[in-house]
């Protein structure tokens, strides 16, 4: 077993006042961190190109690291999330109230930037996710007159559904909401509306089936 000082000892005494001056120490160099970055953000926001540098060395690996976990380490739009949230900080510094830390503030940034673009993502794949959903994706894209023929088909084919049936489709299947989040919003059981869901995928089911008989 490791040997114990007495705590009345001089040894312990010793030992406690270096641990809690190596412990001062590191708060005086973490106080001392976070004000140099909010007078590097104070220059860079005013132009100073060394100030700017600087800063961002500081803090784009942790920043690169933050988007990653949000989209994904291999996602594509992580580097330029990073860029546009650091252009932004730059462009906002002025909004800056110096209630948190610059590198807290700078995580906000970024943490919005990652969510908007994964947003705006969804929203560009909802055409497809909705044509995969009725199982008339084409590969490759289809050209714009056939496109149009298609989302035509798409719309015909969900007001064949009764209400409840469209609104669990397009909610779950399309907009990748969960059944909690629907159940919460149409004030419907989860149960009822695995059911309609069901029913609906069926239907629809149907009459793609049915769409290419039609075609043969």
């Amino acid at each position: 077993m490791p040997r114990r000082l007495p705590e009345s000892s001089p040894e312990a005494m010793d030992l406690d006042t270096a641990r809690l001056r190596a412990a001062d120490a590191s708060g005086r160099q973490r106080r001392e961190l976070i004000e140099d970055d909010r007078v590097l953000l104070a220059r860079a926001a005013r132009g100073e190109e060394a100030a700017v540098r600087k800063l961002y060395r500081a803090h784009v690996s942790k920043l690169h690291r933050h988007a990653a976990r949000i989209l994904g380490p291999s996602d594509p739009d992580v580097e330029d999330v990073v860029q546009q949230a650091f252009l932004a900080a730059l462009d906002g510094a002025g909004k800056f109230d110096g209630r948190s830390s610059v590198q807290t503030w700078l995580f906000g940034i970024v943490t919005r930037r990652a969510l908007d673009a994964a947003r705006a993502r969804f929203r560009r794949q909802r055409f497809s996710r909705m044509l995969d959903s009725v199982g008339l994706a084409s590969t490759p894209p289809a050209p714009p007159d056939s496109a149009y023929q298609t989302a035509n088909e798409v719309e015909r084919m969900l007001a064949k559904l009764s209400p409840l049936q469209r609104v669990v489709f397009v909610l779950h299947d399309i907009e990748g909401y969960t059944f909690a989040e629907i159940s919460g919003l149409t004030d419907v059981g989860i149960s009822t509306l695995h059911g309609r869901l069901l029913s609906a995928r069926k239907a629809i089911d149907t009459q793609v089936a049915q769409l290419g008989g039609d075609d043969a």
